[in-house]
């Protein structure tokens, strides 16, 4: 992620202060948000699966925010679900805006999301909640950071989002966009191999998983880098693709036991195995047009 981050943070003229990033990573950590959750939910499975992928989520976003000075930082978060991760970020003084429209889809968030917003408010953490799309965000530079994590794929029109998530950002601003990249034909929601990129195909193949969830199942977007390389390209921003994404994720499937447990067995296996053969490595090796999951930065000139 360091490396990325630089291949964007190198074209501004601007020199990042080193003692006070330092300051930051130390006020940020993941551990530091877990201990912020335990004042939140009760030690049950359902609530410690999102504080760890609130967890993940600052991990993904914490080289950014470490590169501006917080005191003086506004933030973004599109799809912010149970709104843990933006209101520990808002509880260490980054001005906060999650949104998040809560669609019938995602209901089962509604009991976490109270209970986060409860304690804001008892513990007088400012945090705007916007309950909006990311196609109806229609701010305009106010931002230093906006990010999405495994948000796009639940959207309409995710393209249009992130044309709106750049538009909310201030000169220099910066945005994450972390999301599967069903090039890679494996839907992680369902755990299922996708036959072609047909939803119907896919449906009545896997009709039994589905009929779960077909709520999630009918606004997954299937969407791919492609997709986004090129919309980004054609608006002549600055873009990074990150190509250890796919190498992070596999060491996740051995380092976090939580996020293990929702994956299927043979998906473990060949991240042991990759992981334990020194393979993993390589993965940083391979295209971003294949990584799965993708994560691109874009820093607004």
């Amino acid at each position: 992620m360091g490396a990325v981050r630089m291949a964007i943070m190198n074209q501004s003229d601007s020199t990042v202060d080193q003692q006070r990033v330092r300051s930051v990573a130390q006020d940020l950590s993941e551990a530091d948000l877990i201990q912020f959750c335990s004042g939140i939910f009760p030690d049950e499975p359902l609530y410690q699966r999102f504080a760890n992928e609130a967890r993940f989520g600052l991990s993904r976003v914490l080289p950014v925010l470490s590169s501006f000075d917080t005191a003086q930082l506004d933030v973004l978060e599109v799809g912010a679900g149970s709104c843990i991760l933006a209101a520990y970020l808002a509880s260490k003084n980054m001005r906060m805006t999650a949104l998040e429209p809560l669609g019938p889809e995602f209901g089962f968030f509604t009991d976490l999301q109270n209970r986060t917003l409860d304690f804001c408010r008892r513990k007088s953490i400012p945090l705007d909640l916007i309950r909006k799309t990311g196609e109806q965000l229609d701010v305009r530079s106010r931002f230093d950071v906006a990010f999405t994590i495994n948000a796009l794929e639940h959207m309409r029109d995710p393209l249009l989002a992130i044309d709106n998530m750049v538009a909310s950002l201030r000169s220099g601003g910066v945005l994450v966009a972390h999301c599967p990249n069903y090039t890679v034909p494996f839907d992680s929601h369902f755990n299922v191999l996708l036959l072609t990129r047909s939803k119907p195909i896919n449906e009545w193949l896997y009709r039994a998983k589905i009929a779960r969830y077909p709520s999630v199942w009918k606004e997954l977007n299937f969407i791919r880098y492609i997709d986004v390389r090129r919309h980004l390209d054609a608006r002549d921003l600055a873009v990074a693709f990150n190509t250890s994404a796919m190498r992070d994720s596999v060491a996740r499937l051995l380092d976090d036991p939580l996020f293990a447990q929702r994956m299927p067995l043979p998906v473990r296996a060949i991240g042991g195995i990759l992981r334990y053969t020194g393979l993993a490595r390589a993965l940083s090796l391979v295209p971003a047009r294949f990584q799965s999951p993708m994560e691109v930065l874009v820093k607004k000139a």
